[in-house]
């Protein structure tokens, strides 16, 4: 209560690292029952690095959205536990379902406040880079979440929600998966030379001398 209008709260979560001590708040559960009794300013950090394998992380996301308590997010990537990878680089589809539900949440005017939460999501990348040069690291994370964001926007909403009425799984998943596998690069390229900056900004840091000053 004692946060100002414009403030809220994001409250993370761990399941555990790979060390030997103890984590407060082991999941995304014990997040949102904090949150719900700290209030409406209060949610939830979806961390994409701090889950047990296996974890369906897109279903948090839809339910915590549902909810109208996810807050934001830690984009990274894990193998194991908390690698602090690359995003994207190790379950591309799970980046490219993350946005697809929030997409969708967008779209949900029955349920302005599912929308809203989805419009006010705040968005952070999370990594440690130990053997990539933590600048073009950091490139290569930001074009792979524009990449996939990006595919997330070419579902087709009308075939997939009549495929849904009809309760035919594959027809939706084909929905789903066309978008996933379409190629963005030339519509990325388009919005970045729109917007005055270089359709491939990876080479043109690698021949900038940015990264010797």
């Amino acid at each position: 209560q004692a946060m100002d209008d414009a403030m809220q709260l994001l409250i993370e979560y761990q399941f555990f690292e790979p060390a030997f001590y103890h984590t407060d708040l082991a999941d995304w559960g014990m997040a949102y029952n904090t949150a719900c009794k700290l209030g409406p300013k209060a949610h939830v950090l979806v961390d994409t690095g701090h889950h047990a394998q296996g974890t369906n992380v897109e279903h948090i996301v839809a339910y915590l959205l549902a909810e109208e308590r996810l807050g934001g997010f830690h984009f990274n990537a894990r193998k194991y536990a908390d690698d602090d990878l690359i995003v994207g680089s190790q379950d591309p589809y799970e980046l490219f379902l993350i946005f697809y539900e929030i997409l969708q949440a967008i779209r949900d005017k029955e349920n302005p406040g599912v929308q809203k939460t989805a419009q006010n999501i705040v968005y952070m990348i999370d990594q440690s880079h130990n053997i990539e040069p933590k600048i073009p690291a950091m490139i290569r994370s930001v074009l792979n979440v524009q990449t996939y964001f990006a595919k997330a926007l070419l579902i087709n909403w009308d075939q997939l929600e009549k495929a849904q009425e009809n309760q035919d799984v594959l027809m939706a998943e084909q929905a789903v998966r066309e978008a996933f596998e379409q190629d963005v690069t030339p519509l990325l390229q388009a919005v970045r030379e729109e917007m005055g900056v270089p359709v491939d900004p990876m080479k043109a840091y690698l021949e900038s001398d940015y990264g010797t000053k």
